[in-house]
């Protein structure tokens, strides 16, 4: 079964910054929200699919990259990628905070829940930081947007 998510995930509340009208806020478990960058937000803001884990670009596109850069200004948010087909896969996380990159983005098996770790966001009883938040509850980016 396949797995897919791009997405910008922050802690709960702490977006300041509007949004591109082609994006919306998805309130997530543990005190954290997911933005699903979904193919009609691809379309509107010009942003290509999967860049890190798909197409294995070394660095974030620019697009990708000035959306983080904007977002971020006021509080530390987190660009994740997962693709996963039959049990193998990658995924990828860049972190920015007051309007910059911290360091490089980093493609590993535990990018996603590195990142959430990044920005303060606790396991507590589940398996990883990506179960506590509930983002395998749906198995692709469109679907946190139905």
């Amino acid at each position: 079964m396949a797995y897919t998510l791009q997405a910008l995930v922050m802690k709960s509340g702490s977006l300041r910054a509007p949004l591109p009208g082609a994006l919306k806020v998805v309130p997530l478990l543990a005190g954290a929200d997911l933005i699903p960058i979904d193919a009609s937000a691809l379309k509107a803001l010009g942003l290509p699919f999967l860049p890190l884990t798909d197409e294995g670009s070394a660095g974030l596109p620019f697009g990708i990259s000035q959306l983080c850069e904007k977002l971020s200004a006021h509080s530390a948010l987190a660009y994740i990628e997962a693709e996963f087909f039959g049990g193998s896969g990658t995924q990828a996380h860049a972190i920015y905070s007051a309007g910059k990159s911290i360091g490089e983005p980093v493609v590993s098996e535990s990018s996603i829940n590195d990142a959430l770790s990044y920005l303060g966001i606790s396991k507590g009883d589940s398996l990883d930081e990506f179960e506590a938040v509930g983002l395998g509850r749906h198995r692709n980016t469109e679907s946190w947007l139905s």
